[in-house]
């Protein structure tokens, strides 16, 4: 059995994803959930994309290397960087050779950032972050998100989309102005194990930015498509994402 970790984006706590990792267990996953210290952070001044990488890293080889279990890493917005970090090393056919049972099956996107080692997430949009990201909001060292809704969930239903609105809290600036951690996309062991849900309708994080990013990896990407904004995909698009994640994991198989 195929066990995911899900790896968050930025502003959103557990809350609103709960939804969406029950459809996945009735699916017949076992689902775990890997929270980082950027988020809501208790010191804005060390919790980078390094802290969050580590903390990633904890729960994943837990599930690896003691455990022995067969992992996707499921990456939403900005948890490509962190999360992708934290799979280095522990590709399942690599490991494989090295007489040791589990591993990472494969590397999932979902409208998230694919981030070069070195670069940050800032760099990676010409050195600025885009202006609904409201840096030193509420207070100095975080940030907020500017009409959420707009931003977001254009596309959902106001009342479906106000438990976005209910999970959101500060994220650290240093998040996205630290560099990305060394990547295990970009590691032979996960060739024809990158796999992409491109949220066609983003606001966010744009669909031409999203090939692009793919593109500039020069790897080949199994990708799939849903006509959705940033995080359509777990308010009311939950089974139709679903299905794409089977679907990218049949392939990894």
């Amino acid at each position: 059995m195929t066990t995911i970790l899900f790896v968050p984006g930025s502003w959103i706590t557990p809350a609103f994803y709960q939804p969406f990792i029950h459809a996945l267990t009735d699916a017949s996953y076992e689902v775990h959930y890997a929270g980082y210290p950027s988020l809501d952070p208790e010191d804005p001044l060390v919790d980078n994309c390094q802290a969050d990488t580590d903390a990633v890293s904890d729960i994943l080889q837990s599930l690896v290397e003691d455990e022995g279990k067969d992992v996707l890493v499921f990456m939403h917005s900005y948890g490509g960087m962190p999360g992708s970090a934290a799979a280095s090393g522990l590709a399942k056919w690599q490991r494989a050779q090295e007489g040791k049972t589990g591993g990472v099956i494969g590397l999932l996107f979902l409208g998230a950032f694919v981030v070069a080692e070195g670069l940050s997430c800032a760099d990676l949009q010409g050195g600025n972050l885009p202006p609904w990201i409201l840096l030193d909001q509420p207070s100095a060292n975080v940030n907020i998100v500017d009409d959420p809704i707009g931003n977001f969930a254009a596309d959902v239903d106001a009342d479906l989309a106000k438990s976005l609105t209910s999970s959101l809290k500060p994220h650290s600036n240093l998040a996205f102005t630290s560099p990305q951690p060394h990547p295990a996309w970009a590691d032979e062991a996960f060739n024809r194990r990158l796999g992409f849900i491109v949220t066609t309708e983003d606001i966010a994080v744009s669909k031409e930015a999203q090939y692009g990013m793919m593109a500039a990896t020069e790897k080949a990407w199994i990708v799939k498509e849903i006509a959705s904004s940033h995080c359509a995909p777990f308010l009311n698009r939950m089974d139709e994402t679903v299905g794409l994640t089977r679907e990218i994991i049949d392939q990894f198989l």
